[in-house]
C-alpha cells in the first residue's frame, strides 16, 4: 500500500537514533478521508474499525519506507498511541485500537507487539474519526 503525503507542512516519519518517530496516521483513501465525523454519531464502529486498520496499513507502509532509506529493517513497534473521535458515552476505543495492534502482530509477529495508549477526543485532524501514531525502533541490515 502507498500511503498518502502530508497535507500541511510536517514529515510524515523522523528517523534518529534507531527510531522511527512516526506522524499521526489518518485513514486516507485516494488522498482523503472519505467517511467522517464521530463514532457512533456519523460513523459506525464498523466503519471505524476499517479506518483504523487502515491507518495502521498506513503507517506500516511509512515504516517500511523509513527502514528502507536508512537501510535499516523493523526491529520492533516501541509505542502506539490511538486517537478516536466519539462522545464520552463510546466505550469501544481499546476494541477498536485492537484493529491497529492487529495489523502489526500479524506483520510482524512478536516485533509488532507493542504497549499502547488509548484517547478518546472530541474531534481530530480533517474530522476523522480515527487516528494513530507511533514509534519503531530500527536496526542495519
Amino acid at each position: 500500500m502507498k500511503p498518502g503525503k502530508p497535507d500541511f507542512n510536517y514529515l510524515p516519519f523522523k528517523v534518529h537514533g534507531g527510531i522511527i518517530y512516526l506522524a499521526g496516521q489518518l485513514a486516507k483513501e485516494d488522498g482523503l478521508v472519505k467517511n467522517t465525523g464521530q463514532v457512533l454519531e456519523e460513523i459506525s464502529e464498523f466503519e471505524a474499525s476499517r479506518q483504523m486498520k487502515l491507518c495502521a496499513e498506513h503507517a506500516f507502509s511509512w515504516l517500511k519506507i523509513a527502514a528502507e532509506k536508512n537501510k535499516s529493517e523493523i526491529e520492533s513497534i516501541l509505542d502506539l498511541k490511538v486517537y478516536v473521535s466519539c462522545k464520552k458515552n463510546f466505550d469501544g476505543i481499546s476494541r477498536l485500537a485492537d484493529h491497529a495492534s492487529g495489523v502489526f502482530i500479524k506483520k510482524l509477529g512478536e516485533k509488532g507487539k507493542h504497549p499502547r495508549s488509548v484517547l478518546a477526543v472530541v474531534r481530530l485532524p480533517q474530522n476523522a474519526p480515527v487516528m494513530i501514531d507511533l514509534r519503531c525502533a530500527i536496526k542495519l541490515i
